[in-house]
């Protein structure tokens, strides 16, 4: 098991590996594939929106009762126990959580870079994931785990920078998860002809979209309807941050597969070839 291919996902707060990555960690546990996420942030400034949940009595132990929701989704998702980078969430852009000096978005990005190399030399995986420059919805959190990502990834690989961190280990392949711009007209005109609660705001042209990757940038689909049901089990374990009018919770059936059953990812980098056409993330690693 150790010499198995290995991906590490970077993930900004608990809940957001089910939602972008959750189809893929499953699918590669269930290959013997090794599996690990590290959430940057514990997710302190979410909101309670459970079911039957309290605000005034489980707002105060939010962070507590997170943690308990991630273990509890990764090990449905096959992902390991949880491994923390070690900030306090940001909140919303433009919020007073962004300046907390404590939280991610104000971290020393060298620091963060440092703490996030230790993980990645640690697992060793061959396939890193982390955001899209927008962090797919501009949360400052994501922002920066797409930053700190990336250049963790590069830097594992050389010696010389944060010995203190492991020995050296060069990430294969890097990605970005994201969602391509024409899947978000798709669900925000869907949701709007049915009157359905929607997270995404009224939109016209896919170029005025401001989340999301153009089509063509989009390398690799992974189709994960195999393990949706899975996926949503895991997602719904975050319980705290799930309304019951939770677009997650309440997509129609004949749209649950449209929405939920792929994965998207643009390739950052490989060191091995790889098809066209990617539907893998592991594709071409055989060939090393």
């Amino acid at each position: 098991m150790d010499d198995a291919p290995g991906v590490l996902c970077v993930h900004a707060h608990p809940d957001d590996e089910s939602i972008s990555t959750g189809g893929v960690l499953r699918l590669a546990a269930d290959r013997g594939f090794r599996t690990a996420v590290v959430t940057c942030t514990g997710g302190e400034r979410g909101e309670v929106f459970g079911a039957g949940m309290d605000p005034a009595e489980v707002g105060p132990r939010l962070p507590e009762v997170r943690r308990e929701e991630l273990v509890r989704a990764l090990d449905v998702l096959g992902a390991g126990p949880p491994r923390w980078l070690g900030y306090r969430d940001s909140g919303m852009a433009g919020t007073d959580g962004n300046d907390d000096p404590a939280s991610f978005w104000r971290a020393d990005v060298d620091e963060a870079v440092g703490r996030l190399v230790a993980h990645v030399r640690e697992f060793r995986p061959d396939v890193l994931v982390t955001y899209d420059p927008y962090g797919g919805y501009g949360h400052p959190d994501h922002v920066q785990a797409h930053r700190v990502g990336l250049l963790a990834a590069e830097a594992s690989a050389v010696p010389a920078l944060y010995p203190q961190a492991g020995e050296a280990w060069r990430v294969v392949k890097v990605y970005l998860a994201t969602i391509p711009k024409s899947a978000i007209a798709v669900w925000a005109r869907e949701l709007a002809a049915r009157g359905l609660p929607s997270p995404f705001e009224d939109v016209g042209h896919v170029d005025h979209i401001p989340m999301g990757t153009p089509d063509e940038h989009v390398t690799t689909v992974v189709d994960v309807r195999a393990v949706l049901d899975i996926k949503m089990t895991a997602l719904r374990a975050h319980a705290s941050q799930l309304a019951p009018d939770s677009f997650f919770l309440n997509i129609p059936d004949d749209l649950r597969a449209t929405a939920f059953g792929a994965e998207w990812f643009a390739r950052l980098r490989s060191d091995v070839v790889v098809p066209d056409g990617e539907d893998d993330l592991f594709a071409g690693l055989d060939h090393r």
